[in-house]
Formats: C-alpha cells, sequence, structure tokens
C-alpha cells in the first residue's frame, strides 16, 4: 500500500451536492437530471488518474491508462471506496458525496467469471472470503464486527501513508509486512494501537493484503523483476551492482510517467536505496 493523492475535487460532484446535498452515493448514480451520471463518471476518471491506474489498496492494475477511454473501458476492474463508510448520515458530513473519502479501488477479488472459468486468478479466486481484499474484504471485517464503522486510526488511510518513509517489507512469499526500522521512526497522526508497526500490520490484516491471490500476484511481479535486474547485468557485466539498480529505478519510476508499476510498493522495495533515492530525486508524492 502507498500514499495516494488526488486532484481537485470534479467540478460537476461540486455542482451536484450543491442542488442535491443530501443524496446518497446510488441517488448521484443513478439521478439524470441534476449531473449525478457525469459526476460519477468525473469521480472514476479523476480518481484513477491521480492514482496513476493502481488500486489505492492492493495497487494492482484498474485501468491500463489514465486517458479518459482508458478508464472507462476499465469499469469491470474498479470502483469507488468510500474509506468512511457512505451510509453515514448521522452527523454533518455527507460521506458519500464527500470528495476526500473517495478512492479508486479493484473489487477486491471479487470478479467471479459469468461463465465460472478461472483465467489467472487475478481477479477471482477461489475460496472466498479468504481471497478476498481491499474494500471488499474491509466491508466484512466491518459486518464481523473486527473493524469498527469509522476505520479512521485503526486502518491507515491511502493519504496516511507516508511518502517517505516505506513502512512495508515483503516476506519470500510476497506477504506485505511492517518494516520494523521504518515504522519504528514514524509516527501517524492517526492511531489508535501503540505504535505504527502494529498499525501497518492492522492495515494489512482489515484489507486482507497478504491474501494468497495478492502474494502469488507479487510472486510473479518480483520475479519479472528479478528477471530484469539479471538481463541487465549480463547486459553490463562490468557494471556495478547498485548503478545497475539506479538505471532501472530510473526507467521504473520514470518522472512525468502516467502509470506506476503494479505493486509499486514491493518493486520499491525490492530496488532498495536506488528506489529512494529516484523517488526522492522526482519528489514523490503519490
Amino acid at each position: 500500500m502507498k500514499r495516494c493523492v488526488k486532484a481537485s475535487e470534479p467540478t460537476a460532484l461540486a455542482a451536484f451536492r450543491e442542488v442535491r446535498p443530501a443524496s446518497t452515493w446510488e441517488d448521484m448514480r443513478n439521478d439524470a437530471l441534476h449531473g449525478g451520471k457525469k459526476a460519477y463518471v468525473e469521480i472514476k476518471r479523476s480518481l484513477v488518474r491521480s492514482q496513476r491506474a493502481r488500486c489505492a489498496y492492493c495497487e494492482i492494475e484498474i485501468s491500463s491508462g489514465v486517458e479518459d477511454a482508458a478508464v472507462d473501458a476499465a469499469r469491470e476492474k474498479q470502483r469507488v471506496e468510500h474509506f468512511h463508510p457512505k451510509r453515514d448520515f448521522a452527523g454533518s458530513v455527507n460521506w458519500a458525496l464527500h470528495w476526500p473519502n473517495l478512492w479508486a479501488v479493484c473489487k477486491g477479488g471479487s470478479n467471479k467469471p459469468i461463465d465460472n472459468e478461472i483465467q489467472d486468478g487475478r481477479h477471482y479466486l477461489p475460496p472466498l472470503p479468504d481471497n478476498l481484499s481491499c474494500d471488499a474484504y474491509k466491508e466484512l471485517q466491518r459486518i464481523n464486527g473486527k473493524l469498527p464503522d469509522d476505520p479512521k486510526g485503526w486502518i491507515l488511510a491511502p493519504n496516511e501513508v507516508p511518502a517517505f518513509p516505506l513502512l512495508f517489507h515483503f516476506a519470500p512469499d510476497g506477504r506485505p509486512e511492517p518494516h520494523p526500522e521504518n515504522c519504528a521512526g514514524f509516527v501517524a497522526v492517526e492511531n489508535k494501537y501503540s505504535n505504527t508497526a502494529i498499525l501497518v500490520s492492522k492495515t494489512i490484516e482489515h484489507l486482507n493484503l497478504g491474501c494468497n491471490r495478492l502474494n502469488r500476484l507479487r510472486r510473479i511481479a518480483r520475479a519479472q523483476l528479478e528477471k530484469n535486474i539479471e538481463r541487465a547485468r549480463k547486459a553490463n557485466p562490468s557494471e556495478a551492482p547498485q548503478a545497475i539498480l539506479q538505471r532501472l529505478a530510473r526507467r521504473i519510476f520514470e518522472d512525468g510517467q502516467t502509470t506506476w508499476p503494479e505493486f509499486f510498493t514491493l518493486v520499491r522495495w525490492r530496488l532498495g536505496a536506488a528506489a529512494e533515492d529516484r523517488l526522492q530525486s522526482i519528489d514523490f508524492q503519490g
């Protein structure tokens, strides 16, 4: 899970909320009279573009690109997540239409094939709910009483993950874990636990970011990265190992690129200091 930021609120959302401030999310999505349908489209496009086409939680691809046509064509891979439950109308904030509360996410492994033929297991892999993740699993945690209705402080929101330092590292099987040293040196603003490492661990747990489906995909991504590293070493046998990693980091984390690599945090962790130097140089913020 990496830090995510978003652009300014879409004008269509602000305009709809101005005339229909008490509307639910479903009201807005189905509204044809006050620009609700347009607002929904603009919200998804803006979120996916700001997140560089990666899920705010697991970092899987949710669009092949950030152009409007690419985002619209990938709607079966994506949805809008409300970090604070959208059904909460008890206070003065309409969380359903509150721009800071919205994130673009994958469908959490819930995309069961219509023909029941499982292809690569990226978006659906039995058994469930063991292989659900992200908002799909987060909602189950809430229903089962394992996560409060308001998750703030109990798990990290995408914008609460710091750009630096890296709070995660990975086990050999692809499972994310808290980075001990970095977590010890970072104080989260919102934290219901005694330290940052526990907050990171609970974030992984409540979003099920360590499920077998995602671990498998991370292992595949890392294997491909290792092949690229080895290929670069063979092509430049006299080049220092760190220089090779630095060159790869410059290419993978290209300044101005429109999409991030899948499993950004895994790639960043594997490249180590080369990735940190590169991300610092391009002023990475999310």
